[in-house]
């Protein structure tokens, strides 16, 4: 049985997790409004490449396993995942962004179910189509404001991405590490960024953006390993439904760095994707009574 300190640590570990990847959104929507996305996606790919490297070169002895097409697969939908942020970013507020994307958890155990990778559960199914319907809350007031609805559009891409990617990364065989996922995933999303800059129009960066884009890579990196570890050596259905605290960082950081405010029904919305996502978290860790 897991100890209720194991528990704890999983907790504190997931909070930090979900705050570094909210740090690193923040640091993202800070350049956003002025550097294209595939400078974004290339400087702070590089910064990315670097750190992931540091940690995974001794695992690169298995680099043959890298070229299945599994992993290929993977690595396209982290790059339209990273893609479909950063561009979702520098039109929406970042806890819309982050409660639009956080539907993607919903999305992976619908598919489960539907793909029957895991066993049916009405009530799993039913935090689904609530969370949904937090989703339209989030949406509709937003799509009347001064909030692109393009941006919002594009922000339920990249969770419907998000959830791909996870699906995936299921059928990648075990013997195929972490760490190396990780790192071909980076490199190909500094290289996509790369690419996407033959098209686009570079501007100079300034020591703030510099600066912006390091600390996002290097958050990113940090709430990797933490949410690893966060998941390891505990209960799940303890720990798990702590990830929707991104959620709360989200619109923390969002009032005092950015000065977001969302709505009162923007605001239902999130807590009603919240709450879907959190319970069905918790259902699908916890195993039914026979």
């Amino acid at each position: 049985m897991t100890s209720a300190g194991a528990n704890r640590r999983g907790v504190v570990l997931m909070l930090v997790a979900m705050g570094c990847y909210a740090v690193n959104d923040t640091f993202i929507k800070l350049t956003a409004d002025h550097l294209p996305p595939g400078q974004i996606l290339a400087v702070r790919g590089a910064f990315a490449s670097a750190l992931v490297a540091a940690v995974a070169w001794r695992e690169w002895s298995g680099w043959h396993q890298l070229g299945r097409p599994v992993v290929g697969v993977r690595c396209a939908l982290e790059v339209t995942t990273a893609l479909a942020s950063v561009i979702a970013l520098s039109l929406v507020p970042l806890a819309l962004v982050t409660s639009l994307m956080m539907t993607a958890p919903l999305l992976i155990a619908a598919a489960a179910m539907a793909l029957r990778w895991e066993p049916w559960r009405g009530r799993r199914m039913l935090a689904a189509a609530v969370g949904f319907l937090g989703t339209l809350l989030v949406v509709r007031p937003s799509a009347h404001l001064e909030v692109p609805l393009a941006g919002m559009v594009v922000a339920l891409l990249c969770a419907v991405s998000l959830a791909a990617r996870d699906l995936v990364t299921r059928r990648i065989p075990a013997s195929i590490s972490s760490r190396s996922i990780a790192a071909m995933s980076t490199l190909a999303t500094a290289l996509a960024g790369g690419l996407l800059g033959l098209t686009e129009h570079w501007t100079s960066l300034t020591g703030r953006d510099v600066a912006a884009l390091s600390a996002a890579a290097l958050c990113a990196a940090a709430g990797n390993y933490a949410l690893i570890a966060a998941c390891r050596g505990v209960d799940l259905s303890v720990v798990t439904p702590f990830r929707y605290s991104i959620i709360g960082w989200a619109m923390l950081l969002g009032y005092a760095v950015l000065g977001e405010t969302p709505g009162l029904a923007s605001i239902g919305g999130i807590a009603m994707i919240a709450v879907a996502g959190a319970y069905a978290a918790f259902t699908g860790h916890v195993r039914p009574s026979p």
